[in-house]
């Protein structure tokens, strides 16, 4: 998708034009100066400045946030840091492999990621040696250093957005699936999905015996192991009140704890318990806004308030 086609550029574009804010473009709608009452503001591909430099980058870097998170005592998927072979003699001469060999006996399953990647690019989950050399080399062509997690078997995955101690918005990521009939294999129900769906899932294997088994009538099979939008997942925003209350409490002290103004807070359900799985700073939600005109004025009111605040109008 080119910049100048993605919903966040028309957001910005039109909140500009409603609020008298003049408006410039730079490196290919990746850039904007926002310019009112004397005054330049700047938003940088989905950041929009309010968070202080120091938070930006710890909100950046996974392992670093795991870290100061479980120093606060709050409860997240614990995110090891990796350093690329390249650049590892400068924190240590004692090298990976070990390490990581030890977190794999120890887990039995791994998630490796792009430290500071997003849109579940680069995201590995990983069983034996093989896939763990294949996904460490896949990340260390691309990025410099690596985040590994325990695998969670994550029920549901939970963004909050929020602005200034407020939480804007709480919707949960549907994962695409097909719905057994007694009669089709799962292999053919997964090519009528994708004949049907504007799906991002062509990247995630299937195994033999998946594709040629016969699920009976109503059995549910999930086809992406991740949550991402991007791949697949459809947002839904989140009407049990319990579960906002949940979600809520452990956002709110994550947000008050790391001094946290404007991000996106992505908390995972595994085993009826809550953790904090990623903070993105950068607050995107442009997949959001395309599933419909409703999810469209969402995301644009929630970026209004946040273009206002940084001119101090709100």
């Amino acid at each position: 998708m080119k910049n100048s086609t993605r919903n966040f550029v028309k957001i910005i574009t039109e909140i500009c034009n409603e609020e008298n804010i003049d408006l410039k473009s730079f490196s290919y709608d990746w850039i904007f100066q926002l310019h009112k009452n004397g005054i330049n503001n700047y938003i940088i591909g989905y950041q929009f400045g309010l968070n202080v430099a120091s938070v930006h980058s710890i909100c950046c870097d996974k392992s670093a946030a795991s870290e100061i998170m479980s120093s606060l005592k709050i409860p997240n998927i614990e995110h090891y840091f990796f350093m690329s072979p390249v650049n590892q003699k400068y924190i240590s001469e004692v090298g990976n492999w070990d390490v990581l060999m030890k977190k794999l006996k120890e887990y039995g399953q791994l998630v490796c990621k792009s430290n500071e990647g997003s849109g579940g690019n680069l995201v590995f989950r990983v069983s034996n040696q093989y896939e763990l050399e294949n996904a460490v080399y896949k990340i260390f062509q691309k990025s410099r250093s690596m985040a590994v997690s325990p695998y969670y078997d994550i029920s549901n995955e939970y963004r909050a957005i929020v602005l200034d101690g407020e939480i804007k918005l709480i919707y949960f990521k549907k994962r695409p699936y097909v719905i057994g009939d007694g009669i089709h294999s799962i292999g053919s129900l997964i090519f009528e999905y994708l004949s049907k769906e504007d799906s991002n899932i062509f990247n995630v294997k299937f195994s033999d015996e998946d594709m040629t088994r016969i699920m009976e009538k109503g059995e549910c099979f999930e086809l992406n192991w991740k949550h991402n939008l991007g791949q697949g997942s459809k947002a839904t925003i989140l009407q049990n009140q319990d579960i906002i209350n949940n979600i809520e409490t452990i956002v709110s002290t994550v947000v008050d704890k790391m001094n946290i103004r404007f991000a996106s807070i992505d908390v995972a359900e595994c085993d009826n318990e809550y953790k904090i799985l990623e903070i993105n700073s950068g607050v995107m939600m442009e997949h959001f806004s395309q599933q419909d005109d409703d999810s469209y004025k969402i995301a644009k009111e929630i970026y209004r308030e946040a273009v206002l605040k940084m001119f101090k109008l709100r």
